[in-house]
């Protein structure tokens, strides 16, 4: 089911116009699937600034380890992506954004028509991690928003 998910991020950033937005959200969605688990409990995607997109990481400690990962983790990304959308990745030391697993994760409010959103909630509940569902949805809504437009 998530890779299904995942699949639709370039069609979905096509639909949107190619908007600045959808890459910034498409490059989250897909840090948090390259990252896995134990990285993405010390990260977090924070901009995506022309390509490259800005990480804030928990230490410095994380950032060396992190940085000499950076190969890696941009192949990962751009073929998540389908594109390269990213072409740089910036570690930066903020532990201040990053959010604890404990903390509940925000409802996503969509701004497009119910019958628009009400498949893609329907998809989102079957994706089981809440961070990962929770920037498909506003990654959906964005580009539903820009639709209804």
């Amino acid at each position: 089911m998530l890779t299904e998910l995942l699949a639709l991020l370039p069609r979905m950033i096509r639909q949107s116009g190619d908007s600045d937005e959808a890459r910034e959200q498409a490059a989250f969605a897909a840090w948090i699937v390259a990252a896995g688990s134990h990285v993405r409990r010390v990260t977090r995607p924070v901009r995506l600034e022309r390509k490259t997109l800005i990480v804030a990481v928990a230490d410095s400690t994380w950032r060396t380890q992190l940085s000499q990962m950076r190969g890696a983790f941009l192949f990962k990304l751009n073929s998540l992506l389908g594109n390269p959308l990213v072409t740089s990745l910036e570690f930066v030391v903020n532990p201040g954004v990053i959010v604890s697993e404990v903390q509940p994760p925000q409802p996503v409010q969509f701004i497009a028509p119910e019958q628009q959103a009400l498949p893609l909630r329907e998809q989102a509940d079957r994706i089981e991690d809440p961070e990962i569902r929770a920037v498909y949805l506003r990654a959906a809504g964005k580009c539903l928003e820009r639709r209804a437009r």
